[in-house]
């Protein structure tokens, strides 16, 4: 995933029991139901907080040249994210709790923020 636009980087600080609620488009592993993949197939847990810790690179470059920080994809409203996902893919549309947003921007005409941690909570 990348942003198509940014509209603001900035780099906030909550404290750690603070955080806000997105949403985000997730694969359910098939093998284990406690488990989602969502960027270079990884599995990870639900109901735990992650963090951003990829290896590639520190920044992201747009096609037009804009660079923002690497993070965590997380849509705005549950509406965007739905939006967003593509009918055909079996994703499906999770809450999430985020802190640490670096950038804020659009995704495909979607409201879109990135974050540095995560947590992504288990479907109902």
């Amino acid at each position: 995933m990348c942003l198509s636009s940014i509209q603001q980087i900035k780099s906030e600080k909550l404290p750690k029991d603070k955080y806000h609620i997105g949403w985000k488009c997730v694969y359910i592993d098939t093998q284990n139901k406690n488990k989602f993949t969502s960027l270079f197939n990884v599995s990870k847990l639900f109901d735990k907080w992650l963090k951003c810790n990829y290896k590639l690179t520190d920044r992201i470059r747009l096609y037009l040249g804009d660079i923002y920080p690497k993070g965590f994809h997380i849509f705005t409203t549950r509406e965007d994210a739905r939006n967003y996902k593509h009918k055909s893919r079996k994703e499906k549309v999770v809450k999430v709790r985020y802190r640490r947003v670096v950038a804020r921007g659009m995704q495909s005409d979607y409201k879109c923020v990135i974050a540095k941690e995560i947590y992504v909570e288990s479907p109902q």
